[in-house]
This record gives structure tokens, C-alpha cells and sequence, in this order.
């Protein structure tokens, strides 16, 4: 990991990978640094020189990232469901669960004074209504592509929690992964991730082509996706 420091006091982390890439890439990840990837002829100054004056956009994208981190991130007050912010129950109780409801996340819990434990409850109830809610978007977005006329080959859909991507499909595989911190956006924003990851079966890129499928299947996918960005 290197720091450029800046003029102004301010400091840039970042770390250099060495590839066969045309272009320099740079990545702002959630933690704050920065990944850049350029190839061997490209001199450690120059991309310094670079990341300087890109550093109010750099240092800007970096504290979005953050917030974002930190929305996902329930607390024992509150849980960020579908958009909204729900209020966090105790409920004394000999049994042990976690309920999650149009108002409100309940939970029922011998062990109230044990926040890790309460937090264990709390992602548990998350994890399993988002995989429940791409159960039924996965099926709806196979029945909405047969009524097209194209037919989706089996698909495996799987929740995991990733941290540089929002989804992925091995078409080869016929295997889409859903990012469980999509549980806080909207569920048309998780809707137009599955409808992304299922256009590559067809579009292996993001070309114009992948763009103008998913605009044809999915008017407003452009709407909702950007609110990741």
C-alpha cells in the first residue's frame, strides 16, 4: 500500500498492480484506497500525477462508499430493509427469533443485554427474507423473459456478500450471485440487478447491445440501477 500526499495535507492510499492493461484503471474501494492497475511502462509519477488531480472526485467517492457501508450495517435501533428504515423490538421472550414485518424488525430474545448475539438474530432474519425476495424476482424475471420468447437456461441463484460487485453470472454455469447488501435499496434496484446478471447469458458484455436488452425488458432499469452508483 502506498500514500500520495497531497498539497493540501490530505493523503491518498493506494495500491499499484502491474498488468497487461491498455488503460489505467483506478477503483475506489470502501475502506477509502484506491486500486489502479497499469501496465509496466506506465511510471509510478505519473500515475501519482494522475491521482492528484482526480483527488476531490477519489476522496469524495470514497466517503459515498462509506455512508453506503455504513447504511447496510444494522443497528439495535434500526435496520435499513427495501429503502425504508425499520425500528428495532426487544421482546423478552424464552425463544429465540428474529421477525421481520411491514413496520417493524422484532425480536425475541432471552438475551437482550447480548448485542452480538441480538446482531446474529437480526442479519439471520435479513439474510433469509432477501433470499426469499430473489427467490421471487428470479421467478418473475424468468416467466417475464418465456413470455418473450427467450427461454432462460437453469439458473442457480445464490446470496453472498461481496464487496467490489452488486452481482455476477457464470453463464457457463448457469450460477447468478446476488449481493446481500442490496437488502437496504429498493426492491426494484435488487429487481434490475437480477435482470443484469440474467442479460449476460445473452450479452457476455456491457456493450450497447446489453444495455438496449435490458432496456427492452426492463424500461425503468436505468432508474433503479443508478441508484448504486
Amino acid at each position: 500500500m502506498k500514500e500520495l500526499k497531497l498539497p493540501d495535507g490530505r493523503s491518498i492510499h493506494y495500491e499499484l498492480t502491474r498488468n497487461q492493461v491498455r488503460n489505467i484503471n483506478f477503483r475506489v474501494k470502501a475502506d477509502g484506497t484506491v486500486r489502479v492497475s497499469a501496465n509496466s511502462r506506465v511510471t509510478v509519477a505519473y500515475i501519482e500525477r494522475l491521482l492528484a488531480q482526480r483527488a476531490d472526485y477519489i476522496l469524495s467517492a470514497a466517503e459515498r462508499l462509506s455512508e453506503r457501508e455504513n447504511r447496510s450495517k444494522p443497528t439495535l435501533d434500526r435496520v435499513n430493509w427495501l429503502g425504508r428504515e425499520y425500528p428495532v423490538r426487544i421482546i423478552r421472550s424464552t425463544r429465540e427469533f428474529a421477525v421481520l414485518d411491514e413496520t417493524e424488525i422484532r425480536i425475541f430474545t432471552i438475551r437482550d443485554g447480548d448485542g452480538e448475539y441480538l446482531f446474529e438474530l437480526i442479519n439471520k432474519t435479513i439474510s433469509d427474507s432477501f433470499a426469499a425476495l430473489c427467490r421471487e424476482l428470479n421467478e418473475r424475471v424468468r416467466r417475464e423473459l418465456s413470455e418473450s420468447g427467450l427461454e432462460p437456461p437453469p439458473t442457480r441463484i445464490s446470496i453472498k456478500d461481496m464487496s467490489s460487485r452488486w452481482g455476477s453470472c457464470s453463464y457457463n454455469k448457469g450460477h447468478i450471485s446476488i449481493n446481500i447488501r442490496l437488502a437496504v435499496y429498493p426492491r426494484e434496484t435488487v429487481l434490475s440487478v437480477i435482470w443484469h446478471e440474467y442479460a449476460h447469458y445473452w450479452h457476455h458484455d456491457h456493450s450497447a447491445a446489453f444495455y438496449a436488452f435490458l432496456e427492452r425488458h426492463f424500461p425503468e432499469y436505468r432508474k433503479w440501477n443508478d441508484l448504486l452508483k
